[in-house]
């Protein structure tokens, strides 16, 4: 082998990409390079829970983006008092399939189906929204703790330990009292009492990249500190801040229905499967229409179920400690 093709060999090694010989010899393996997300994806693929759970979140978001559909089908609109149609005589709302209503009605004689599809939107909005907010605070309250150190980091921490010792519950329904409830009130919240627990995980993974030999490589050629943190230390965040996002996407919709069961999440104008449930509760109505509970409950439990299930699988996945490619 030449000096050049000794040197072309080092280089594909040291970024990552092994060149592999058109040529082998009898019974020699073949030996393919992969990616770490070609890995991660393989050990997903393996996966069949997370898998099913993607597949349910994948058919969730499609029922909340043709939410109009459903209105369309059944000729109901979201907040349309169909009292003739959706109740009996005695006034208990009709069941499934009964009067072109797919899933029933609720105490109002509103179609069941058109409501938690818009319920699925505002859950799935608010979730995905606050998450993505409380995880960019996160990441950069993380990574300057953890890469700066000393006062930085002493300071950043404190204020951790204070926003950890609010009651967040009694917090949250001071929030609505006083800016009253709406979509920016209840993100406002979640995001307030959301980004630390990240912060600190991002935090020690950035405390273990610092001290790694690429990283004093990378000061040695001159590179500044926004080039470290950007180039070399936010990739390596990149698989804890997948799978904390799935996870706290599924905190994040438990937290807007429980406020929502309280009366003090969503205006009442906007479906939301907390409500839903509350309503049920009422005066005991899911004893004689328990669709109204069944329904909104069970999507929030698979809905919730499902995002934390994929979370683990994406952490098994992504985790390079996971035994390999198994």
């Amino acid at each position: 082998m030449s000096v050049g093709e000794g040197a072309r060999d080092l280089s594909g090694a040291a970024s990552g990409v092994v060149d592999v010989p058109d040529r082998v010899g009898p019974g020699e393996p073949v030996v393919h390079a992969r990616s770490p997300w070609q890995i991660a994806w393989r050990r997903l693929k393996r996966d069949r829970v997370a898998l099913l759970s993607a597949l349910f979140i994948v058919l969730l978001v499609i029922m909340a983006i043709c939410a109009p559909v459903f209105e369309t089908a059944t000729g109901h609109q979201v907040d349309q008092n169909n009292v003739r149609q959706g109740l009996d005589d005695n006034n208990v709302p009709v069941g499934a399939f009964t009067n072109g209503y797919w899933l029933g009605a609720d105490q109002l004689g509103r179609d069941l189906v058109v409501r938690v599809a818009y319920g699925a939107r505002s859950s799935l909005v608010i979730g995905i929204s606050s998450t993505m907010l409380a995880l960019l605070v996160a990441m950069l309250a993380g990574v300057a703790a953890g890469f700066f150190g000393r006062w930085i980091d002493n300071g950043i921490s404190r204020t951790i330990d204070v926003f950890a010792a609010f009651p967040i519950l009694l917090f949250a329904i001071c929030m609505s009292v006083v800016l009253g409830a709406s979509y920016a009130t209840v993100i406002f919240t979640i995001v307030f009492f959301s980004w630390f627990y990240p912060a600190r995980i991002f935090r020690g993974e950035v405390l273990a990249i610092r001290e790694r030999e690429f990283i004093d490589a990378a000061r040695m050629v001159g590179a500044s500190n926004w080039r470290i943190m950007r180039r070399h230390i936010m990739p390596h965040l990149l698989g804890p801040v997948i799978v904390y996002g799935t996870l706290s996407i599924a905190a994040a919709i438990s937290f807007e229905a429980a406020l929502s069961f309280l009366g003090f999440g969503l205006p009442a104008n906007v479906p939301s499967w907390g409500r839903m449930i509350a309503d049920a509760a009422s005066n005991g109505r899911y004893i004689l229409a328990p669709w109204m509970m069944i329904v909104p409950g069970t999507l929030l439990f698979l809905t919730v179920l499902s995002f934390n299930l994929l979370g683990d699988g994406l952490r098994d996945a992504l985790d390079p400690r996971g035994g390999g490619d198994r």
